[in-house]
């Protein structure tokens, strides 16, 4: 099991004030979640491609390794023809010659040029500057060698922010579809466990036990691609029993109990490869992320899920989300972050509030 410490994020400084909004309503990005385009002179690719690729085409294993994200170089005259693209990043020395470092320079006020030369600053970021939910990233300083050095050092942060507009799309998808959503279930789960969370209309209820405190719905459209999302919760006015012991040691025994075959030969557990669990702020409380593989324990099949288990102050609560794919024959990423964007809607009422009570994270 690898352990990771929760990576402290920089904040970069804003650039908004050189690029003037509109106010008028803009239309959502263009293209792929997963693919960010670069424009960058040939001088800087051939410098920086092995680092920047190593940084935002990070792998997340499903088991089969995929790409969270792929780089594309576009060369920069034909900028203005992806001011729309969700995800760009524009890199070049602080000095460089040609177009693109020219645009840098000019992007940036003196102030920040000088926090670039002085090594403070390498990174900058501009949000829905032609279009909603669209990110745009300077990559800048003094040399290649500086610059490169400071992408390695600050891989995560780099790559949380590209991760974190996925997010947000995926949230936004979520309100645009909500009237489909099953209500009725959202509002019973309020009244009779004080938390709740939006259930998309193509998912079904496969258990819903208030004595075992575990909620499971699944999603099976299409059949190959199975998505299952369970809610389990444990009274716990002592949080001190949160550990990473405690979440993995939680998870192996609810899926062996309620997740399994058919024919009830084998059952869930978690697969002992590309494990990671990290301490984490989520939904405004304290956390574990878990993020792995799952298979069944006879080994004939498998997939990767995510689990938050965090401890709630309102309701005296520990609750673990969890979300698994099954779908052996497509590519998971997007899959995956369709599930997390769902159970990052959970929200608890404690007992005795109204709905105006309502918690969750931002």
């Amino acid at each position: 099991m690898k352990f990771k410490r929760l990576p402290a994020l920089l904040i970069p400084l804003c650039v908004s004030l050189l690029f003037p909004s509109c106010e008028t309503p803009k239309l959502p990005a263009t293209g792929g979640d997963d693919e960010i385009i670069v424009f960058a002179d040939s001088t800087t690719w051939a410098a920086l491609e092995r680092t920047l690729r190593t940084v935002f085409e990070d792998t997340v294993h499903t088991p089969i390794p995929e790409r969270w994200f792929t780089l594309r170089r576009v060369d920069f005259s034909e900028f203005g023809q992806y001011e729309k693209q969700k995800n760009r990043i524009i890199v070049a020395p602080l000095h460089g010659e040609g177009a693109v470092g020219e645009y840098v320079r000019s992007s940036l006020d003196p102030k920040v040029r000088t926090l670039v030369e002085e090594g403070k600053e390498f990174f900058f970021t501009k949000f829905d500057s032609h279009a909603r939910n669209q990110l745009l990233m300077f990559l800048t300083s003094t040399d290649f060698s500086a610059l490169n050095a400071s992408m390695e050092i600050h891989a995560a942060d780099l790559l949380y922010y590209f991760q974190n507009m996925v997010m947000k799309r995926e949230a936004a998808a979520l309100m645009d579809e909500r009237r489909y959503h099953k209500k009725d279930i959202e509002k019973r789960l309020e009244e009779r466990y004080h938390w709740t969370m939006t259930i998309q209309h193509d998912y079904y209820i496969a258990i819903d036990s208030a004595e075992s405190r575990f909620f499971w719905i699944r999603r099976a459209t299409p059949a190959d691609m199975e998505r299952w999302i369970f809610v389990h919760w444990v009274e716990a006015p002592d949080p001190a029993i949160l550990t990473d012991r405690f979440v993995l040691g939680l998870r192996d025994s609810l899926t062996r109990e309620f997740l399994q075959t058919v024919d009830n030969n084998a059952y869930v557990q978690i697969a002992p490869y590309y494990l990671t669990i990290e301490k984490v702020n989520f939904l405004d409380r304290f956390a574990y992320e878990t993020r792995g593989n799952w298979r069944f324990s006879d080994k004939s099949g498998g997939g990767p899920f995510i689990n938050y288990t965090l401890y709630d102050e309102g309701t005296k609560r520990i609750y673990m989300l969890d979300a698994s794919i099954f779908a052996p024959r497509v590519e998971k990423k997007k899959l995956l972050w369709q599930v997390d964007a769902l159970l990052r809607t959970f929200r608890t009422t404690p007992p005795g509030a109204g709905q105006d009570s309502l918690s969750a994270g931002s």
